[in-house]
């Protein structure tokens, strides 16, 4: 059975691809019955990555009206006007997010302080992801990862998103940077944080977005994760972290197949009305 939504998309008023009018005709080719807009909120600092200010005010404001022509127009797709907030966006934005937009998808892609002046993401350039191992964890990517869960679960536990983001995006590179993904003491610290995160968050992405791309055949984040939020009575949404619109339901069919033969029952959808959720059963 589809989802028939997505609530992590991206355009072109951040790092995406495609336009948000773009997403909004793939999402209507596809039969989606709801499309959620994530553009990454400002940060401060990674302006090739985030809006500024001014521009989530003109993210928002194209997403109020291309909500208002797909009403004129008669269209059922409900749009859903929502932000990617990393845990390194200062408070005060944190606090304005909370107000202006209508859900938030938890994040965390950064270190909190920079290697030589570059800031360093798990997702972004792996040579200088390395290089911090070597200088900030003498070497031991296992507690470069460790720091990092740690960050996420604190993260989501203080500012309680709607939804928290690609948990195990720490594993992007762990081949390349020599993370053992199936180390005890990684796997300790994912579950840690995952019941830290459960107290701010109670919906879990399970993210494509590694599949469009092309680095992994598996979404985030892994089974044993998805076993224990589960375990916590936390809920699921599948995402496919769209950056093209080519890709928004990428991998959809073969994830849900994958959640039923893990004995997942049902899913969190956007919702078609005033509720942000809807219940899908598998």
């Amino acid at each position: 059975m589809k989802t028939l939504s997505n609530a992590h998309t991206h355009t072109t008023h951040c790092d995406g691809k495609s336009t948000a009018a773009e997403q909004v005709a793939a999402a209507q080719a596809l039969g989606f019955v709801s499309l959620g807009f994530s553009g990454h909120a400002m940060q401060g600092f990674d302006w090739l990555y985030c809006m500024s200010v001014e521009g989530q005010r003109a993210y928002r404001e194209e997403l109020l009206a291309l909500r208002e022509s797909l009403r004129q127009s008669g269209s059922a797709l409900r749009l859903w006007i929502g932000l990617e907030q990393d845990s390194l966006v200062p408070e005060a934005e944190k606090a304005a997010n909370r107000e202006l937009f209508e859900y938030r998808i938890g994040s965390t892609h950064y270190f909190p302080e920079p290697l030589d002046g570059a800031w360093v993401a798990v997702d972004g350039s792996a040579e200088l992801l390395t290089r911090f191992i070597a200088e900030r964890f003498d070497g031991d990517a296992t507690a470069m990862a460790q720091a990092y869960f740690a960050l996420h679960g604190q993260a989501v536990e203080h500012d309680r998103p709607e939804i928290v983001g690609h948990f195990d995006l720490v594993r992007k590179y762990a081949a390349g940077i020599g993370l053992d993904v199936h180390n005890r003491a990684y796997r300790d610290a994912a579950l840690a944080a995952l019941a830290q995160a459960r107290k701010g968050c109670g919906v879990l992405e399970v993210n494509t977005g590694n599949i469009a791309r092309g680095y992994d055949t598996h979404p985030y984040p892994a089974d044993f994760i998805l076993d224990a939020w589960r375990d916590l009575d936390g809920e699921l949404t599948l995402t496919s972290d769209c950056h093209n619109a080519r890709d928004l339901d990428c991998a959809f069919a073969p994830t849900l197949e994958h959640l039923r033969a893990l004995g997942w029952t049902r899913l969190l959808r956007l919702g078609t009305g005033e509720a942000l959720w809807e219940d899908v059963r598998l």
